[in-house]
């Protein structure tokens, strides 16, 4: 099993004008006020049927149907801030599950699409993906971007730093850093198995994610069968 496939993506210039119109807006909201370095966006109500309505998501739909895709994926959007200092080598991300509305719903797997930033991060993965029983995970809570008060719950490994998170799990099982090209290619990433971005925080980082529940198994591998 390969937890990622590349496959050739670009958006045409109008709708890539309208996403980074759109997104600068939040972006440098996120960066003045959000208390995490990097989050997983979800777009404001309001302007969801936007977005959705919008040539940027035709386009994404009539990509997925070349591929034989039919799914409609929910848009969502990763954010990472340019940090004041980058930070120190080795770059450790956050080891995790992507799970919604709460830890009980998996997102089986995304399709990452690259708006701004660099695209050479590396992603990694480790072959464990029981989140009820292995006992080098637990879930955690931390605070909600939008709202400090409010907290969302995270399944990851045991430890305070990524570092010691890193410890509990040992050496990723896979790695891979040319993911992204902005309006070159995309990828195809499995997100039910435990997975990092190891960001470096020099540059801004804005990506495109769509959300999909249909099995990897059935869906990504066999596309890999029939474009490989």
């Amino acid at each position: 099993m390969t937890p990622y496939l590349t496959i050739p993506f670009s958006f045409s210039n109008s709708s890539l004008a309208w996403v980074k119109n759109k997104m600068a807006p939040i972006f440098e909201n996120y960066q003045k006020n959000a208390p995490e370095d990097a989050s997983l966006i979800e777009l404001p109500h309001e302007e969801t049927q936007d977005w959705y309505n919008s040539s940027v998501y035709n386009e994404v739909l009539d990509h997925l149907k070349l591929f034989g895709i039919t799914e409609k994926p929910i848009i969502q959007f990763f954010v990472y801030k340019k940090l004041e200092q980058p930070l120190p080598l080795p770059w450790l991300g956050n080891p995790h599950f992507d799970t919604f509305k709460g830890i009980d719903n998996i997102v089986t797997y995304r399709l990452n699409i690259l708006i701004e930033g660099d695209d050479d991060t590396e992603m990694v993965w480790w072959n464990i993906h029981d989140r009820q029983n292995d006992p080098r995970l637990h879930n955690v809570k931390f605070p909600w971007h939008k709202d400090k008060t409010q907290f969302l719950v995270r399944c990851q490994p045991h430890g305070e730093t990524n570092e010691e998170k890193w410890e509990t799990v040992g050496k990723p099982d896979w790695s891979k850093t040319d993911l992204l090209k902005q309006n070159t290619y995309a990828s195809f990433v499995r997100t039910d198995y435990l997975h990092a971005l190891n960001w470096s925080g020099k540059n801004p980082r804005v990506v495109l994610t769509l959300r999909f529940l249909e099995p990897w198994d059935t869906t990504i591998e066999i596309l890999r069968n029939q474009i490989e």
